[in-house]
């Protein structure tokens, strides 16, 4: 059986944690089609919009421990994901939300309690809209994450343990 699942991210390799522990926990040998979204509000100028590039914006706002983690992922995990996308989110309101939701056909979103952390000034946390949209959210427990000296590296990935709420 095959799953849509939207999982929030901000391109750190703390928030493929979230994906991880669905993948350790996926009792049912489910198969996923996984949407990586991060909210980001698009310009308002004419110039900007014409040269506008979601793949520019996307391979702008990732890092190569973000590129790196989502890679060993898919290989640890390639029997459970049927695809792994990385998107944006570019709407301003939860109308908008629910139609993204709609078109990509996601019948779950993981979230976790954690913060995003904000490093584009444009990017926005796409918390508003998912504690109000009408998908299953379902919040993974976060708050014992394990002091490593190698927080923000791929280590952190096969490292922190968290559960699923």
């Amino acid at each position: 059986m095959r799953k849509t699942i939207l999982i929030p991210t901000d391109f750190t390799v703390n928030s493929l944690n979230v994906l991880k522990s669905i993948l350790v926990n996926n009792q049912g040998m489910q198969t996923f089609d996984i949407l990586l979204v991060h909210g980001i509000s698009l310009s308002d100028s004419i110039r900007d919009l014409l040269f506008y590039s979601k793949a520019k914006q996307i391979e702008s706002l990732t890092n190569p421990e973000f590129e790196e983690a989502c890679e060993v992922i898919k290989n640890k995990f390639d029997s459970q994901i049927s695809s792994l996308r990385i998107d944006l989110f570019t709407g301003y309101n939860l109308s908008a939300f629910e139609n993204y939701l709609e078109g990509n056909k996601v019948e779950q979103i993981f979230t976790t309690d954690n913060k995003s952390v904000l490093s584009n000034k444009n990017s926005f946390d796409l918390s508003r809209f998912i504690d109000k949209c009408s998908v299953q959210v379902i919040k993974i427990d976060s708050g014992f994450n394990t002091i490593i000296p190698e927080k923000g590296k791929i280590a952190e990935v096969f490292m922190n343990q968290i559960s699923m709420g």
